[in-house]
């Protein structure tokens, strides 16, 4: 029998989902020294214990194709999507297993370190983080969090285009129907998500940071990261960081909403702080007359 495949110089960004994965990802992959995968959420961990579908043949091929609409359509990056090619023909091979997903992290153009993000990997528990550490035993994971009543809106709005309903015409009580999906009350748990990558990953493989603080100063917060990865600094590199990826509709949150929020979340709110030993001045504001 062939040996378990392996992935050395390996990073994963595991969410929260509507926290800045997506602009993280799109400046990383900018670094000389860090390659990120062409598609930036790989699932792999949450489709193989069938928490979702995102890597269903189906949608496999639909990237497929969009990335070959890309690079016949986009010719000023030609040279960039060409070079792109022996990924996707890793990517769209049919069995998806261990190797597989390991395979997508072999061509890396030479660089120093290789990753993905993927925010429903928040979801795959204690057993899903021990799967990742046993493909890749010096991974190194990334979580940011976001005020969660805010991080709560996003998603909600997210939702509604998803499901094609018309958000200025919700009740609050169909938004709190909404909210208490089992789904989406996984996907706001952060205290779950610790206690998993706790008993999994030491301290120092394990990078927490806040939305708010990323989008204060993003430059300290990159260089939070390329830290973190062991890969240099330079802000001059980094290009579009200001840019701001999947913005929210511009629906102001009903008031009753948010009071609703800021009683179920008042208390993860009170323990992150309490385990992570600060939370942002922007939760502080909004949590403080509920949480002290």
């Amino acid at each position: 029998m062939g040996q378990d495949p392996k992935i050395d110089r390996f990073f994963v960004c595991i969410g929260a989902q509507k926290a800045g994965t997506t602009w993280l990802a799109r400046v990383l992959s900018r670094h000389d020294e860090v390659f990120v995968t062409p598609v930036k959420e790989i699932h792999y961990f949450d489709h193989i214990t069938g928490l979702t579908s995102h890597l269903s043949a189906r949608k496999r091929r639909s990237r497929y194709r969009k990335f070959y609409q890309r690079m016949w359509t986009q010719w000023y990056r030609w040279r960039h999507y060409r070079s792109q090619k022996p990924w996707y023909r890793s990517y769209m091979r049919a069995e998806l297993d261990d190797e597989w997903y390991a395979s997508l992290f072999k061509e890396r153009s030479g660089k120093k370190i290789a990753g993905e993000m993927t925010p429903e990997y928040a979801l795959i528990g204690e057993a899903g983080f021990r799967h990742l550490a046993k493909l890749a035993p010096e991974a190194r994971v990334i979580f940011i969090m976001r005020n969660p009543v805010t991080r709560a809106w996003s998603q909600l709005l997210h939702l509604c285009r998803v499901r094609k309903l018309d958000a200025g015409r919700l009740s609050v009580s169909e938004f709190i129907e909404m909210a208490g999906e089992e789904r989406f009350e996984a996907l706001s748990d952060y205290l779950q998500v610790l206690d998993a990558l706790d008993k999994v990953f030491p301290p120092g493989r394990v990078l927490l940071e806040f939305y708010e603080d990323i989008h204060a100063d993003r430059e300290a917060a990159l260089s939070r990261v390329c830290s973190f990865l062991g890969v240099d600094f330079d802000a001059g590199a980094f290009r579009g960081i200001e840019k701001q990826y999947n913005k929210s509709q511009a629906v102001i949150m009903p008031a009753g909403l948010g009071t609703h929020m800021r009683g179920k979340y008042s208390d993860m709110v009170r323990q992150v702080e309490q385990r992570v030993g600060r939370i942002p001045d922007a939760w502080r504001s909004e949590f403080d007359t509920r949480t002290r």
